[in-house]
């Protein structure tokens, strides 16, 4: 190597190292001049990186500094490491947590608007009148079905510990697909007279109920 290049890099796996280890891997970097240390930590999809760089000089006494600036990234590059192994237990960012709270501000009150003009949609069934099925499931606004049927997908599909699990798989929405499936029951069942529609309704209260329990919501009359 030549000895005019004024940076040699190396690669530190920090995950699966002890801080004595850590401490000695860095005090051959001192050694030997290295320049920067860089940091990685196995993910279910893929490594996270960070990199730190610390620009060598060659005299003995800027050679020191460098060293103890390069323990003091110990704690920091650690506790990186520590956080990054945390989120991946739980399946990651984008696999919970921020995730899932971010879906069920999105979410949530647009299920819970849709879900409330269902049950609107029952009452009048019972009713003998059919008026306003027709305007909630012809509707695109917000609080119709079609709304529920992007909003509750989303959210179900929000429920889960890793980000490589296919959403068919998923709890939740294995629970929202039997609702929607006994309400496209109900729909079929509207051309025959809302005393009909009525009858299937009792099956769609029963699968709207369970989906709500696996997407932590509480039971359609507490909406």
């Amino acid at each position: 190597m030549s000895p005019h290049s004024s940076h040699i890099k190396s690669t530190v796996p920090l995950t699966h190292m002890s801080i004595m280890k850590l401490l000695k891997t860095l005090s051959l970097l001192f050694l030997f001049n290295y320049a920067q240390v860089t940091a990685f930590t196995p993910s279910s999809d893929s490594a996270s990186k960070v990199s730190v760089t610390v620009p060598t000089v060659n005299t003995p006494q800027t050679s020191r500094r460098s060293f103890f600036e390069n323990m003091a990234l110990v704690p920091l590059v650690s506790g990186w490491a520590m956080s990054v192994e945390s989120a991946n237990a739980s399946g990651g960012a984008t696999a919970g947590g921020a995730y899932l709270l971010s879906a069920k501000q999105r979410y949530n009150e647009r299920v819970k608007a849709a879900v409330k003009g269902l049950l609107e949609v029952g009452a009048a069934l019972k009713g003998g009148s059919t008026k306003e099925a027709e305007a909630y499931f012809g509707s695109e606004d917000a609080g119709s079905w079609k709304d529920l049927t992007a909003a509750g997908y989303l959210l179900s599909n929000a429920f889960r510990r890793s980000s490589t699990t296919a959403p068919d798989s998923l709890p939740a929405v294995k629970t929202y697909k039997a609702f929607a499936k006994e309400v496209e029951g109900l729909q079929k069942k509207l051309k025959k007279g809302a005393g009909k529609a009525a009858d299937q309704f009792s099956n769609v209260e029963a699968a709207l109920e369970i989906w709500l329990a696996e997407i932590e919501l509480p039971p359609s009359k507490e909406l």
